[in-house]
């Protein structure tokens, strides 16, 4: 485990800093020579030190020369000097690198009674060259293909073939706390991003249906097509996700229902379903006789299998590599400890691939293993009493029943807490949720989905071996599967179950980790028990520092970079929190998630309050989404978004009804009053012209701190831009109407507001320099460009702009204007 530990740090010491494979590899090879040279003169201390540097240094040369681009044909690096033009189609030919799955995208602007369905093709490729119209450049690296409809029937893992399409590169993120899927992708491998119109674009070049990886992809088809077949859309969802790991067809309600009952472990194909698989096979082995020796190896030759049938998934990887060198332990008769198996698996995955040092899946299959080993460990042995079978009455039985079941639940209840123990810091971080029915629930539904997942099993080995029969286990498998769903449905449904947390400090996972190690490693009682205590100070310290609400001695604006769409958050001097609408266009959950991300880096749990300034999709579709991340205070709706009859408008009215949220209506003249920050609230009265558009009728904030002022209008042009233009004041940030559009932005708007900022929340690049004609006193700021964009304003009336792409990030513009 020690030098696991070592090479893991080497890892990730690499990708910070920059390590070339030369560097890494020389500096190896040095520590280990001296390491040797202190060996001859018996200085063990400083022969452990440079043994443990040379190990370091052996994991950065595995990262380092795994992720390498030196030779300059990776086709990121082609398409980052341009030599892949990202807004034209290209020809690329490779190997496909896994299985084809599917994926259901569902439209955010869709009301939960009318969502299409948009199916599409997820697969890896391994580039081998790029067609270009003089030449055929040969090139490396790995794409993430998406494919616009379904083309599992055309492609297998291991064609050869050529793809027609798009390729883009991911960019980093553009708002604090964003995640980065840029540095995603490249921890797992991936150079580029390549998008096909439909799967005809996708041309099979050599296939070999014989080969073992065609084989498998036939296999796992086969298997989604029984799936299909005999289950419901809900449960067929449930059971990819159980049986296969894909996710892809989880809807978002049930897919937050599993994260808020802290379930979503279920769904996460990992070391439980590995093991309920072997241990199954194992016992129906045993009860037919068969020799153990043979039916372990059977038992390990069945979960390599189900491993490349879950595209080497990496917790099914760790699961599978840890049941085989177990098994290699039983074969030869060999005591193999747990700190061993773990250590043992640890290096072989790195060594296979480094990139599992970065997923967090992984880890928490690790520390659910070793919380699982430590609880086994540390239990009571079991006596045999050996009683005449005569002597037993109902009375006996019936107390050795409880007995047992007493010893099974207080079993179950501490593992639960071990694995809880371990695995509950990762969570936090990573869903930015706890859930306090969890670890109630988990210990009930752990044999439930054991019983599932056999029945899934048998299932599927019915279904293909013998098809007509598929439906008896399959009515059963359907029926676990429905009240599996129900059950974390009723338990995501508790409120008081779960509560959202913001980002955990820096310094937390370090501290809380050593000194949990350092307590179960600990041979004395005394110091056991005082970082025992430590940990609890540190777990204390974290829900102090959790439950403070951020402290604000002055107002910032920030305007998110969400695309073609609005979000807008204002913090109140105090720690109050105003949203000011919540869209995009076709990004309503990514705009959520952006939203929420981006408050729980500020440290906020909450949001005080949502304006929704009019009825245009890019402007709302994140609400319900955001609704179900973060609890919310109140939402100012108008008039017209309320007598929409639009059903993605009645979808986020129905929603917040559920809730039970406070809902006011904003009219012309309202005012919010916080501290010494008022929001003030304009919007033009086109009652007697029904034709107007929602667009005129926008609900107009009015930010005032300070002696400073920004203007929120929404999408504010035409007839009701005219009648409110002698109300707007002069002000020092502008959000550009309509998203930069040259209808709402006019010489006179320019003219009567006069700001010193402009802010445009679009995509489009090229509306600038209209904007720098019409804006012609003001500095416009695109957050495509700039990233989210933050207006701070202090007590004292200063006020500067933060760009989030600004070098380097967090920093005020260069010139830092503080007033006119």
């Amino acid at each position: 485990m020690a030098v696991a530990a070592l090479i893991v740090s080497g890892i990730w010491l690499s990708e910070f800093f920059a390590w070339t494979p030369f560097l890494s590899i020389f500096m190896t090879c040095v520590l280990l020579s001296v390491a040797a040279v202190m060996v001859r003169c018996h200085k063990a201390a400083m022969e452990f030190i440079c043994l443990g540097a040379a190990l370091i240094c052996l994991g950065g040369a595995l990262w380092t020369v795994r992720s390498s681009t030196e030779d300059g044909r990776d086709i990121g690096q082609l398409a980052a000097e341009g030599h892949v033009l990202e807004d034209s189609a290209v020809r690329l030919t490779g190997f496909v690198a896994n299985i084809p799955a599917l994926d259901s995208v569902v439209d955010s602007n869709a009301s939960k009674s009318s969502r299409p369905q948009q199916i599409r093709t997820l697969f890896l490729v391994k580039a081998k060259s790029l067609v270009l119209p003089e030449q055929e450049l040969p090139i490396r690296g790995m794409c993430r293909v998406l494919v616009e409809g379904d083309a599992t029937s055309l492609l297998r893992w291991g064609d050869r073939v050529e793809l027609t399409g798009q390729i883009d590169r991911a960019e980093g993120p553009l708002n604090p706390g964003e995640f980065d899927y840029a540095r995603h992708l490249h921890r797992n491998g991936v150079s580029v991003m390549m998008f096909l119109k439909h799967p005809a674009a996708a041309r099979v070049l050599q296939s070999s249906w014989w080969h073992p990886q065609s084989l498998l992809s036939g296999f796992r088809q086969q298997t989604v097509a029984i799936l299909k077949t005999h289950l419901s859309p809900g449960n067929r969802a449930t059971a990819e996700a159980l049986l296969l790991g894909n996710r892809g067809h989880l809807t978002r309600d049930l897919e937050r229902d599993f994260i808020s009952s802290g379930t979503m472990h279920l769904l996460a194909i990992s070391g439980l379903h590995v093991g309920i698989l072997y241990v199954f096979l194992v016992r129906i082995q045993n009860l037919l006789l068969v020799p153990r020796t043979r039916a372990l190896v059977l038992g390990g030759i069945v979960c390599i299998f189900y491993c490349f049938l879950t595209d080497l998934r990496p917790s099914v990887m760790r699961a599978t590599v840890f049941i085989v060198l177990h098994i290699l332990g039983q074969v030869f008769c060999r005591d193999l400890r747990m700190g061993s198996l773990i250590g043992a698996t640890t290096l072989l995955l790195v060594t296979f691939d480094p990139s599992i040092a970065f997923d967090v899946g992984a880890w928490l299959s690790f520390l659910a293993v070793g919380a699982l080993g430590w609880v086994s460990n540390h239990a009571p042995p079991v006596t045999d009493r050996p009683v005449p079978l005569d002597a037993l009455t109902w009375q006996d039985r019936i107390r050795d029943f409880r007995t047992s079941a007493a010893g099974w639940l207080g079993l179950s209840c501490r593992q639960m807490i071990a694995v809880t123990t371990l695995s509950a810091p990762l969570v936090a971080t990573q869903f930015h949720m706890v859930s306090l029915t969890g670890m109630l629930i988990n210990i009930l539904l752990i044999p439930f989905t054991t019983g599932t997942l056999i029945a899934g099993y048998v299932f599927i080995a019915v279904g293909l071996v013998v098809p007509p029969l598929a439906f008896l286990p399959g009515f059963v498998f359907g029926t676990l599967l429905a009240l599996l769903n129900y059950v974390v449905a009723l338990s995501a449904d508790v409120r008081l179950g779960f509560v959202t947390i913001p980002d955990l400090p820096a310094w937390f996972l370090p501290s809380y980790y050593l000194l949990l190690v350092a307590s179960a490693v600990a041979t004395q009682s005394l110091v056991r028990q005082w970082l025992r205590l430590s940990l609890l100070a540190v777990v204390s310290g974290l829900f102090w520092v959790v439950c403070q609400t951020p402290s604000k001695h002055n107002l910032e604006c920030t305007v998110l970079s969400v695309g073609h769409g609005n979000a807008v958050i204002v913090e109140a001097p105090g720690g109050k929190v105003m949203l000011f609408d919540a869209g995009a266009l076709n990004r309503g959950d990514r705009t959520a998630d952006l939203i929420s991300r981006f408050l729980w880096r500020k440290g906020y749990r909450m949001i005080d309050a949502i304006v929704i300034s009019h009825p245009d999709m890019d402007h709302y579709n994140a609400v319900t989404s955001l609704l179900d991340r973060m609890p919310v205070g109140q939402v100012i709706l108008t008039a017209e978004f309320v007598r929409s009859k639009a059903p993605e408008v009645l979808h986020v009215l129905d929603t917040i009804s559920s809730l039970g949220l406070r809902c006011d209506i904003g009219m012309h003249g309202d005012r919010i009053v916080i501290g010494e920050m008022s929001v003030d609230f304009l919007q033009a009265d086109l009652k007697l012209n029904s034709n107007k558009g929602d667009n005129a009728s926008s609900l107009v904030a009015l930010v005032r701190y300070a002696g400073r002022c920004v203007c929120l209008p929404g999408d504010l042009e035409g007839e009701g831009q005219s009648q409110l233009m002698s109300a707007l004041p002069v002000c020092d940030l502008l959000v550009s109407p309509h998203h930069g559009s040259t209808s709402a932005n006019s010489k006179a708007l320019a003219n009567q507001i006069r700001p010193r900022y402009v802010a445009v929340s679009a995509k489009d690049e090229r509306l600038k320099n209209a904007l720098t004609t019409t804006f012609s006193r003001s500095e416009i700021l695109m957050t495509s460009l700039e990233g989210a964009i933050t207006y701070r304003v202090g007590a004292n009336g200063v006020a500067v702009v933060d760009l989030f792409k600004s070098k380097p990030r967090g920093v005020s513009v260069s010139e830092m204007r503080s007033s006119f």
